[in-house]
């Protein structure tokens, strides 16, 4: 099997980002952002949430776009300035306790980043507390495992055939966990969206590249065996090889997105 080369990083913004662009339009609608206004996108990954609420912010605004890895940050800077967005503010931190004053920012969004949060129910909890009073949170992460076709089968077949259990890539994902959270956390008005979706990849091998560029699965995957790689990819090609028509490969994915307000004190 030929070896992929390209960073974390790099995979994650050339196979994994594009496929999020709808969820991260629908992310950017639900929370409203407007001209002017400043904005944080917790966990940007290679910058797809940040280049869309700085389209919205315009000159006037600000994003700050924060990230646990420099890597992916390097790359979402190198990317944002190659497009000619200049109201970005890239800043390297922990999805923990945030190091931001409190009602910093106007809105504040995070695409696809819970499970770069050591703990998903303090990041939460940070969102609201930099949020202004009446601004909008909102969340995206994969939905409930069973419609996660990807999911199940590379967790059932890296587990058979290289003994390893992977890290959740979606924690708080099942039904209900991340409407709690929120609840939780004091937010009003909630409001979750969760539809099915499909992962659109031209061969299995494109989408055996798309998982392992996943962050939360991307060491692990990169660990395995050669032996045990090769018999992964024999299970996807047993599980969706016979879905390809007319060139595109669909696999089933569900998406959640869960919005909040910061409620008046």
């Amino acid at each position: 099997m030929k070896v992929d080369r390209i960073s974390p990083a790099h995979a994650y913004a050339q196979r994994v980002a594009p496929s999020l662009l709808g969820v991260a339009r629908r992310v950017i609608a639900l929370a409203g952002i407007e001209e002017g206004q400043t904005i944080l996108d917790a966990g940007t990954n290679t910058g797809l949430g940040a280049f869309l609420a700085a389209s919205r912010v315009g000159e006037d605004g600000t994003v700050v776009a924060l990230d646990p890895d420099p890597d992916f940050l390097a790359v979402a800077e190198a990317r944002a300035t190659a497009a000619g967005y200049g109201e970005i503010r890239w800043q390297a931190g922990a999805l923990g306790v945030l190091k931001f004053a409190e009602e910093a920012f106007d809105h504040s969004i995070s695409v696809h980043a819970l499970d770069l949060a050591p703990e998903p129910v303090t990041l939460i909890e940070e969102l609201r507390r930099v949020t202004v009073e009446r601004g909008v949170v909102v969340v995206s992460t994969w939905g409930a495992k069973h419609g996660n076709e990807w999911l199940v089968e590379v967790e059932r077949a890296v587990r058979r055939y290289g003994g390893v259990t992977l890290p959740s890539p979606a924690p708080a994902s099942e039904p209900g966990n991340l409407e709690v959270l929120m609840q939780a956390s004091g937010f009003d008005d909630i409001e979750a969206v969760r539809y099915p979706d499909h992962l659109r990849m031209g061969s299995v091998e494109d989408v055996w590249k798309w998982v392992k560029a996943v962050r939360s699965w991307s060491e692990a995957l990169a660990g395995l065996s050669e032996g045990v790689s090769v018999r992964v990819l024999e299970h996807l090609r047993d599980e969706f090889g016979d879905r390809i028509r007319g060139g595109e490969l669909l696999v089933g994915r569900e998406i959640c997105i869960v919005r909040g307000v910061v409620p008046t004190a």
